[in-house]
């Protein structure tokens, strides 16, 4: 017995198309130029940090921190000609919405999940501004103080303290955001990493 096929195309693999709502779409969501500042940035901060109290590696640390400024500097104008996704106005928006977790940690809402994942985002933002002014500030007062700009004197003493002490507030927030990062892994898989690592979310919400 012979069997034939009147319509052969429907076994053509390019005719079988999933649904809309199982396909997994990729949504740009952070760009390259934002991708490559942050690791840039926490390496430098990373070097700089970890030479911070050696004087054999001092000009490395001093380096280090130059390198830190620079991506500082890159990053602040890309805040500002860069795309939607890099621009300070999104930032500071994000930021200025803890008014909101206020309101709802006191109607209650702090009880569930979505409100935590939700006020987790909420404090990664807020933590990289911190970043980055506890770091601007840093590295100010750090070149001031290698160049004895204010002399060898108590104001120099001073300004010495408030560089460490900015160094290590720019750390303490680096491992609450590093802490959060791990939390929103957990709570939300891989698709929580995959913005900053490859520059866009599934919208399918898969991992």
């Amino acid at each position: 017995m012979t069997h034939s096929v009147s319509n052969p195309s429907h076994l053509n693999p390019s005719h079988l198309k999933l649904p809309t709502s199982m396909a997994t779409q990729r949504k740009p969501v952070v760009d390259l130029g934002t991708r490559m500042a942050h690791a840039s940035m926490a390496l430098a901060f990373l070097i700089s940090y970890v030479t911070s109290e050696s004087e054999y590696w001092r000009l490395v640390h001093v380096y280090s921190g130059y390198s830190l400024a620079a991506v500082l500097a890159f990053r602040l104008v890309w805040g500002w000609v860069g795309p939607a996704s890099a621009r300070w106005g999104l930032l500071l928006r994000r930021v200025a919405m803890w008014r909101v977790w206020v309101n709802k940690f006191r109607q209650g809402e702090w009880l569930s999940r979505n409100f935590w994942v939700g006020a987790s985002s909420w404090v990664l933002s807020a933590a990289v501004l911190c970043i980055y002014v506890f770091c601007t500030v840093a590295i100010a007062s750090g070149w001031a103080t290698y160049n004895e700009l204010l002399g060898d004197g108590w104001l120099n003493d001073a300004l010495q303290e408030l560089h460490e002490g900015l160094g290590n507030a720019a750390m303490a927030v680096v491992c609450i955001h590093v802490g959060l990062v791990v939390m929103l892994r957990v709570w939300r898989g891989p698709q929580a990493l995959r913005p900053m690592w490859r520059g866009y979310a599934n919208t399918s919400g898969r991992g």
